[in-house]
């Protein structure tokens, strides 16, 4: 049985088949079924009804949205059979449901692929971060082997303390961004005087304990990896000989964990002491002890709101350490007496008293609770609508999907190379017609023709209007259908790059790179981004954010360019990397929207479009957050909170995802719908993003600009930056909304900021001072474009 266990813990393949039944039910119900608004969904494997944090949490949702449409399916325990009813709804209720709410270990949901619009929150059972669970117990006994999936597919997950979400992020294997600290529900009572003393007195009837007597509670942790492996030893505690040594003025409570075998049960001889381990939940008992005697339970962390004395009673110290191990070193939790033996208990439980340590680990472990967390939890997750961003079907040619999968590398090579050779068996007789006065441009990158484009032919059209321009401009379609679709249109490309002079091209293109071309050709690389900001093309070649250096070597990635333009002097090496070109091929020429955004006329003209279709952009200060673009579709930060917390100092937030993602935040959400974040510049007081590089259109038109980043450092992992992005910014990095408010209101990046990153960054020829209609940007490469119409391109080597 141990050996099931272990293989079903470690291969994902093995607990897919497991589950196989839901996981398909699951599957169809998404395709057949809409998720219904408001309907939350509460699961557990480990209690019968809505209690612990549950019960906060649906009392709340009755308050604040009476009309909501609650369930729960429950089961006492993992080894409990779920009832044949329960069993059939399930995969409908959680692919109907807005948000899942677990509490604890729950197996089913981790094979599933949650829907993008439903929220999988896990709202733990216990406070704090004190022993390690899930992902950070890896590699020790009991934690999850590679290939699990346990905890890896949550949505959000809410915490006590902002100190301690990075803690829960690697124990649920999830970004930090997912993690929020709104609190813990059950705590919520603990700030009602009223009612712990209501709770006291209650447990002192149901026990007949006088008000005279002071009751020592004793509520230690489970031993072993699990719910189906929890014991305590319960002979390590002198029981008669404790209750002896307190005498008439105390009593014992015993509350063993739901996990263990009762004391009563397992010692029923013992005497002196009352085993309450049968009530369910430990709140009122907390609330009715005057001293807590644990070891290592995160009970620790409620009972440090009632500022009472904790006894901590570890016999077995070294050994648990050695297996579990904890978050922070132990002395770091420890605020009373640490007792490791039997006889020095009854002391210890006497002596004990509250001191400035309790008060320090209370600020630490638990500054989101002050009796609102189940108000801010329901109002925040359980009925926000989750934010739906999707990307598009194809990213765009700077973050290609990764493609490291071992299995499938042979057939995408093996694909790459049978592309590769038809490419070029179809491009060997078109390349015998005749070469023309023509200049191709080619993108894969927009939906439609970009502004860029259209400027650039319109000065070639200007300087020499007998060169012919051809713009061709299609996104690689999803579905087998759709990339046949995209294979005729690629025929147009090579016949159009085989009777021109010069190709251009805006990101990775196949019919640039694969074919062996002309001598005649010349192609110039332009890149559909500004400056040299996260690390791009060849520069992230088996980073988590870009492609397999094999299969980009299989495709010839970004090869053949004769001219690769940038935008200042600073960024040529980073794309002589990014391109895998000499740097002496890299010229510098900013792209034609520089014009635009430089443009005092044109702008004014935008301004005014976007005033005019939305008037209450007009009427404060505008924050435009713009993030960047994610292979997985996220967006690090919750949109609507952040608009929330703008809207506190008075700043109206519009949210701009990249073109390639879209997405729905709810209602109070703007997104200026119709208008691209370059022209939402125009009514900008204020530019806020992680890493996108609209951050040089901002500076280009002196926007100040902050940069919130909760996840810099996994950021800085899988993609990196080509400049200091800790130093060379144009305005304050910030990890929380509430940084960037205090930020915000402080005026922490100026316009002068943004004009000196621009002057670095965007080197703009001829005057500096723009003038009305001018387009020196667009001029220049259109030059550049009409030289090598003119004269024939190097010869290749």
């Amino acid at each position: 049985m141990t050996g099931l266990r272990t293989l079903l813990r470690g291969n994902a393949f093995v607990h897919k088949w497991r589950f196989a039944p839901y996981i398909l039910a699951y599957a169809l119900a998404t395709r057949l079924i809409r998720v219904r608004k408001d309907r939350v969904l509460f699961l557990s494997d480990s209690r019968l009804g809505f209690s612990g944090n549950f019960s906060f949490l649906l009392d709340e949702l009755r308050g604040q949205r009476p009309s909501a449409d609650v369930i729960g399916i429950f089961k006492p325990s993992l080894r409990a059979r779920r009832r044949l009813r329960d069993t059939i709804r399930l995969p409908w209720l959680m692919a109907s449901a807005q948000t899942i709410v677990v509490d604890d270990f729950y197996p089913l949901v981790y094979p599933l692929r949650i829907r993008p619009e439903t929220r999988l929150l896990q709202v733990w059972h216990a406070a704090g971060a004190f022993k390690r669970v899930g992902w950070s117990r890896a590699g020790l006994p009991g934690g999850p082997l590679p290939g699990s999936l346990v905890h890896l597919n949550y949505t959000d997950a809410t915490v006590s303390a902002e100190e301690i979400r990075s803690d829960y992020a690697e124990a649920y294997g999830i970004p930090t961004t997912k993690v929020h600290a709104l609190g813990v529900p059950r705590t919520d009572v603990f700030f009602d005087h009223e009612h712990v003393a209501r709770a006291s007195q209650s447990v002192r009837q149901r026990y007949g304990i006088p008000a005279s007597t002071r009751i020592a509670l004793f509520a230690p942790t489970f031993r072993g990896n699990g719910q189906l492996t929890a014991t305590y030893d319960v002979d390590s505690v002198p029981w008669e000989s404790l209750a002896a040594d307190l005498g008439d003025d105390w009593v014992v409570l015993v509350k063993l964990h739901p996990f263990v075998t009762p004391l009563h049960v397992q010692r029923p001889d013992i005497t002196g002491v009352i085993d309450v381990s049968q009530e369910r939940e430990l709140n009122e008992l907390l609330m009715a002890a005057d001293v807590l005697i644990t070891d290592y339970s995160s009970a620790i962390f409620e009972y440090a709101l009632l500022d009472r004395p904790i006894v901590f009673y570890c016999p077995d110290l070294d050994e648990y350490t050695a297996t579990r191990d904890f978050y922070y070193p132990l002395d770091d939790y420890i605020t009373g007496p640490l007792v490791k033996t039997g006889d020095e208990l009854a002391d210890a439980i006497r002596s004990a008293r509250v001191g400035e340590k309790a008060r320090r680990f209370r600020e630490r472990f638990m500054s989101a609770c002050d009796g609102r967390s189940s108000e801010r939890i329901v109002r925040e997750l359980l009925l926000s609508p989750r934010a739906v961003v999707q990307r598009a079907a194809v990213a765009p040619g700077g973050t290609p999907e990764p493609t490291r999968a071992e299995g499938r590398m042979r057939l995408r090579l093996a694909v790459a190379w049978l592309a590769r050779t038809s490419l070029r068996i179809v491009y060997a007789p078109l390349k015998l017609l005749p070469t023309r006065r023509k200049v191709v441009m080619i993108s894969r990158e927009h939906p439609t023709v970009p502004d860029d484009f259209h400027d650039l032919a319109d000065a070639i059209a200007a300087l020499d209007s007998s060169v012919r321009v051809v713009i061709l401009v299609k996104m690689v379609p999803p579905g087998i259908l759709g990339k046949i679709g995209y294979a005729a249109h690629m025929l147009a490309q090579l016949y159009h790059v085989a009777t021109s002079r010069v190709l251009i091209v805006d990101t990775y293109a196949i019919v640039a790179s694969v074919p062996t071309h002309k001598k005649s050709l010349t192609v110039i690389q332009i890149w559909h981004a500004l400056g040299a900001f996260k690390k791009f093309g060849l520069s992230i070649l088996g980073r988590p954010e870009g492609r397999d250096a094999r299969l980009g070597a299989a495709m010839r990635m970004h090869e053949g360019y004769d001219i690769v333009l940038t935008s200042s002097a600073e960024c040529r090496s980073a794309y002589a990397q990014a391109f895998g070109t000499d740097i002496t091929a890299v010229q510098v020429a900013p792209l034609p929207r520089v014009d635009r955004l430089r443009d005092p006329a044109l702008r004014e003209q935008t301004r005014q479009r976007i005033v005019e279709r939305y008037p209450h952009l007009q009427e404060r200060p505008i924050a435009v957050f713009a993030p960047t673009f994610r292979l997985d579709g996220s967006v690090s930060v919750d949109a609507a909170t952040l608009t929330a917390a703008l809207e506190a100092i008075g700043v109206h937030t519009v949210v701009k995802l990249h073109p390639l993602m879209h997405g729905r935040f709810g209602t109070t959400v703007d997104t200026a719908e119709g208008f691209s974040t370059q022209e939402m510049l125009a009514v900008a007081d204020i530019f806020v993003t992680d890493y996108s590089s609209t951050l040089y259109e901002a500076a280009v038109v002196g926007v100040p600009t902050y940069f919130l980043t909760p996840d810099l450092d996994d950021y800085l992992d899988s993609r990196d930056f080509y400049l200091d992005y800790r130093r060379d910014l144009p305005g304050p990095i910030v990890t929380s909304v509430e940084e960037l408010v205090g930020a915000v209101a402080a005026g922490a990046a100026t316009p002068a900021d943004a004009a000196a990153f621009a002057h670095r960054w965007v080197q703009v020829p001829g005057d500096p001072v723009p003038a009305p209609g001018a387009t020196p940007c667009a001029d220049a490469i259109a030059a550049t474009v009409l030289s090598a119409v003119t004269e024939r391109a190097t010869p290749r080597a």
